[in-house]
């Protein structure tokens, strides 16, 4: 059986995301705040009583002491995928898996050797893309206020926290320098997946990222890969290549339900807790059955390392580019009854060999750099007769 959790594995986004190599398991909580022994309890109570007998200032609001006072509980873990978000922090986290959302289009990390907020992809046509924004800037700062990489979800409200048409400047660091970029905020659709026949009846789908439907709709990056994969069969595709440089990641059931489709019957991958407990994501028995490249680089990450990982512990792909990101951890996201919710490491995640990922990731079966006058490019910008992970692929089933 396919595991009911729904689940998101990505880095974290101000873009439709993907939290990169996160799994959300979304559950109704109650009210009380679970965890807070009497000590602390008492703590508190202390607290707010000098505070409320003997404070200069009585411009101070307890429901924002609460909502902060909970967040640097949680914050105190110093884990970079787990944190408290305030409710409207929260709505922009949850629209980041959607198709649609307001904001500037980019997905960003916490850099702990650095200590800063790094830009792993910005969604290909979005604000933030045609800014030139480039994976691997630093974003240090939103409208003059400094963020470190402790506070991405801080950077991240900042970001999306105005309306369609609204300008927000974002400080940037690239090779030591600082450099202001004023992006305009917009709707941002994001259509994952991108398919073409090449010559040689081989189909090439890029996929940008594992995304859920909407509300009200059925449509997500797995009904626009069968889709589209179904109509390049129609046209006689025999071989097809797989493209999944610069995607972050997205929801996990996505990335499995399209492994789903091209697997046999057997484990897409597994988690296991702390305690053990382990969790599988299976496929059924039917597969396709065509020979298969898979294009990967280093901003390849979660979601899209489950896919990879799947597809080459069983044989079904020749993995080509270079080293994926290495994210093989899963986040719950646990919404709470007042509307905000936390996001919080549960488990480890593993290919059907038994592999986690994580802090590693995974080495192409033919290791392909790109040229160097292309080092930095997203590989969408590189001109196909240069596209040297491309070609090889093309290469490779062309045997």
């Amino acid at each position: 059986m396919r595991s009911a959790v729904k689940t998101i594995v990505t880095i974290t986004t101000t873009a439709a995301v993907t939290f990169a190599g996160t799994s959300a398991l979304f559950v109704l909580a109650g009210g009380g705040a679970a965890g807070h022994n009497g000590s602390l309890e008492r703590k508190l109570g202390v607290v707010d009583t000098y505070i409320e007998n003997n404070y200069l200032y009585e411009d101070h609001s307890g429901s924002d002491m609460e909502e902060a006072a909970v967040k640097a509980y949680v914050e105190a873990l110093g884990e970079p995928y787990t944190h408290y978000y305030t409710p409207a922090e929260f709505e922009s986290y949850m629209s980041d898996i959607e198709e649609s959302y307001v904001g500037i289009g980019v997905v960003i990390s916490a850099d702990e050797e650095a200590g800063k907020i790094i830009v792993i992809a910005p969604t290909e046509g979005s604000p933030a893309y045609n800014a030139g924004i480039l994976p691997g800037d630093y974003i240090t700062a939103v409208d003059g206020v400094t963020f470190t990489g402790d506070e991405m979800n801080e950077c991240v409200s900042a970001i999306k926290g105005g309306p369609e048409g609204s300008s927000v400047r974002l400080t940037v660091e690239r090779g030591g320098q600082s450099m202001d970029l004023d992006i305009i905020r917009k709707q941002i659709v994001t259509e994952s997946v991108k398919s073409e026949m090449l010559e040689g009846n081989i189909g090439y789908i890029r996929i940008t990222g594992f995304n859920a439907s909407e509300q009200g709709s059925d449509e997500n990056t797995f009904t626009e890969f069968a889709e589209q994969t179904e109509a390049l069969k129609s046209d006689g595709m025999q071989k097809l290549i797989i493209d999944l440089r610069d995607n972050p990641g997205g929801v996990l059931d996505v990335a499995c339900d399209i492994a789903d489709y091209l697997l046999p019957e057997g484990i897409i991958t597994y988690t296991e807790t702390r305690t053990g407990e382990r969790e599988e994501y299976r496929s059924g028995a039917s597969e396709l059955d065509m020979p298969i490249a898979v294009l990967i680089n280093g901003n390849s990450a979660s979601a899209s390392e489950v896919l990879v990982g799947a597809l080459k512990d069983y044989g079904k792909a020749v993995v080509v580019g270079e080293k994926s990101y290495g994210k093989g951890i899963v986040q719950a996201v646990y919404p709470f009854y007042d509307g905000s919710g936390m996001s919080m490491t549960i488990a480890k995640y593993y290919s059907p060999g038994g592999v986690c990922i994580h802090g590693v990731g995974i080495e192409p079966d033919e290791a392909v750099s790109v040229p160097e006058e292309y080092e930095g490019y997203y590989a969408s910008e590189i001109p196909r007769e240069s596209d040297t992970q491309l070609n090889k692929a093309i290469e490779l089933l062309g045997k």
